[in-house]
This record gives structure tokens, sequence and C-alpha cells, in this order.
């Protein structure tokens, strides 16, 4: 149980791959559309903080050594 919640090192490396993602995906939006809201760049940005979190932790248990698995004990 005493898994980290949050873990700096692998957390920068997701969001900065994560963010230039969204970068990339807010130009093609405005190069299709013409222009995009506030709210919805904030939007963006701000769910691709929390999918680089999600993911993070997805990268963190599924590269963990076979020997911390949780017990059910």
């Amino acid at each position: 149980m005493n898994n980290p919640i949050f873990i700096p090192s692998l957390f920068s490396k997701v969001i900065a791959v994560i963010m230039v993602l969204a970068i990339l995906l807010i130009l093609a939006v405005v190069l299709v559309a013409g222009h995009i809201t506030t709210l919805d760049l904030a939007g963006t940005l701000i769910s691709a903080v929390i999918i680089a979190y999600i993911i993070h932790l997805w990268i963190y248990y599924w590269k963990r050594p076979s020997g911390e698995e949780e017990s059910d004990q």
C-alpha cells in the first residue's frame, strides 16, 4: 500500500509528450476551423494534464517489477 501516487520524473516526460500532442491538435483545429475559443483552449490544456497524470500511472504500474505486486492478504 506504499505505492506512490505521483512520480515526478515520469510525469515530466509524459506531460512533455502530451502537451506537444495537445498543441498540435489545437493548431490542427485552428487550421481547419479558423479559430478556437478561449474555453476550448483552456479545456484542452486542463484535459491534457489530467490525461498525462493517468498515463504516467499506467506506465508506472505496467513497468514495475513483478516482485512489487500487491498481495491480497
